[in-house]
């Protein structure tokens, strides 16, 4: 079997957002309030999303677009609510 191109990219997508994933996870666990969020955090998580749509339009994957599309959507929400919460 033989690797797709840049699976780097595609490699560092898949850590970056799984440990956001596993972190939203853990926060939950221990029932922790999960927003807001830190700039750092956003921040990582629209890095990754770029990425990962950068990495399906390289690869003609629409699918794989469609998911990351979900992740921006994703950082916009959480933005937009820690947004509200600062101006509250």
């Amino acid at each position: 079997m033989q690797l797709p191109a840049y699976w780097w990219l595609l490699a560092l997508v898949v850590l970056v957002q799984g440990a956001f994933f596993v972190f939203l996870l853990w926060r939950r666990i221990q029932r922790r309030v999960v927003s807001p969020f830190g700039r750092p955090s956003l921040m990582v998580l629209l890095v990754s999303g770029v990425a990962g749509l950068v990495y399906g339009v390289v690869q003609r994957d629409p699918v794989f677009c469609l998911g990351q599309g979900c992740v921006l959507i994703l950082f916009y929400l959480l933005q937009r609510q820690g947004y509200d919460q600062r101006n509250s």
